[in-house]
């Protein structure tokens, strides 16, 4: 079925139609190189280094509209007759790639959401018992009316759409579930290592082109979110290096949020203290048994490093869980 992907910026230069010739191009092409190789990969399970006219993909740039700055391509989608690898639309890639690549929203953010639209008051940096379903509520009022964004207050309009975004890429992960345990641990690690340098390059737009990016992804009208992006979150993956290795590592769970998978760990003797995050397709695999560990001892969990520029571990994507090492 086909599908269209709009990449839409808002902010700075995008707001007057236009992008900074440079950081538009670095984009495009990160965002091309991606794409292809996320078709090559649905294809066939595997994706080539370099691209050549053979194992580029029919992805088409659409022409914009007037007075936008929408970058649109169109993905023919899959024959039903194709044996390919796995059935799932590009979006849904950018989703399984997203989730393991991009921070999840944080408890804070999470309170500042709740205080700014009247859900509750933080506490500790947290969200205030009984004001998360106030903002679950509205999360599922935004996705059902879009325009609903922009009558909120201005200080939580992005955080609203990130949420939003992390939202619909938790509803395609659940839909897509028994379709994307067909990617093992080793394909796995080869999407995140070969994805995260092409977003980290896509990211270069939010330098002064624009503010926010969002990607979305249209079929049969229905438009739903798949990512979205500020130039705080562009500046972390701008510098951001994730491990091409899983590394296991012990700790000390002080915080989990059982719905996104955000949560801190303690390592080092309490000596360092590391957010996480679960990509949503696993969530629901992991939830109870860490939360069951967590009441025991310490949680053993395989992990993908994510390093600054100089090296050090910032935060950790959490993969799994393993047995306790013997004391």
């Amino acid at each position: 079925m086909p599908e269209k992907l709009s990449f839409h910026f808002e902010g700075a230069l995008a707001d007057s139609h236009q992008l900074n010739f440079y950081e538009s191009a670095r984009f495009q092409y990160a965002a091309a190189r991606l794409l292809v190789k996320l078709a090559q990969f649905r294809y066939g399970g595997r994706f080539v280094k370099n691209i050549s006219n053979k194992t580029n993909f029919d992805i088409r740039l659409d022409a914009q509209a007037p007075g936008s700055f929408n970058i649109n391509i169109e993905d023919s989608g899959q024959d039903s007759a194709d044996e390919s690898f796995i059935n799932i639309s590009l979006a849904d890639l950018i989703a399984y790639v997203s989730e393991r690549i991009i921070e999840k929203i944080d408890e804070t953010a999470l309170g500042e959401m709740a205080v700014a639209s009247g859900g509750g008051r933080p506490v500790d940096g947290a969200v205030a018992t009984g004001s998360s379903s106030a903002l679950d509520q509205l999360v599922e009022s935004a996705m059902d009316d879009r325009d609903l964004i922009s009558r909120l207050p201005l200080q939580i309009r992005d955080l609203v759409k990130r949420r939003v975004a992390e939202a619909y890429r938790e509803r395609r992960l659940a839909e897509k579930k028994s379709t994307i345990a067909r990617i093992d641990f080793a394909r796995s690690q080869k999407l995140i290592s070969m994805s995260a340098p092409l977003i980290s390059e896509m990211a270069t737009v939010l330098r002064k082109s624009a503010d926010t990016l969002e990607v979305t992804s249209s079929v049969e009208g229905k438009t739903r979110s798949v990512l979205f992006l500020d130039r705080q979150m562009a500046q972390e993956i701008e510098t951001a290096v994730v491990d091409q290795e899983i590394t296991p590592i012990l700790g000390d769970i002080t915080q989990f949020n059982k719905d996104n998978g955000w949560g801190k760990l303690k390592i080092e003797n309490g000596a360092k203290t590391l957010s996480f995050s679960i990509p949503a397709d696993i969530l629901p695999a992991m939830k109870q048994q860490l939360i069951d560990n967590m009441k025991i001892d310490l949680v053993y969990l395989q992990t993908y490093f994510v390093r600054d520029r100089s090296g050090e571990v910032v935060r950790l994507i959490a993969v799994g869980i393993l047995p306790a090492p013997p004391p």
